[in-house]
């Protein structure tokens, strides 16, 4: 992730990463420091206290709607309940 950040610097405005591991922090610095902004997207008892404080934002993906609480459906029976 942080070799790929880093190679593509050029092509984007913004980074959204769905982690929670402070080692990233030395990434989301360096992003910010060159003018980048950066979110974090990780559950909060999942996230660094820096990292969480150290991005320009920070979701914690257990409050999305949608995500949290559904039943998790294997693709067969996706397939077989839209026939």
């Amino acid at each position: 992730m942080t070799i790929d950040a880093m190679l593509h610097f050029k092509k984007y405005d913004t980074a959204v990463f769905f982690t929670g591991d402070s080692d990233f922090l030395a990434l989301v610095t360096y992003l910010k420091n060159h003018g980048k902004k950066v979110f974090i997207f990780s559950s909060e008892n999942n996230v660094s206290q820096e990292l969480r404080t150290g991005a320009d934002g920070y979701t914690d993906i257990l409050d999305i709607d949608g995500v949290w609480g559904k039943e998790l459906k294997h693709r067969a029976e996706l397939e077989k309940e839209s026939r």
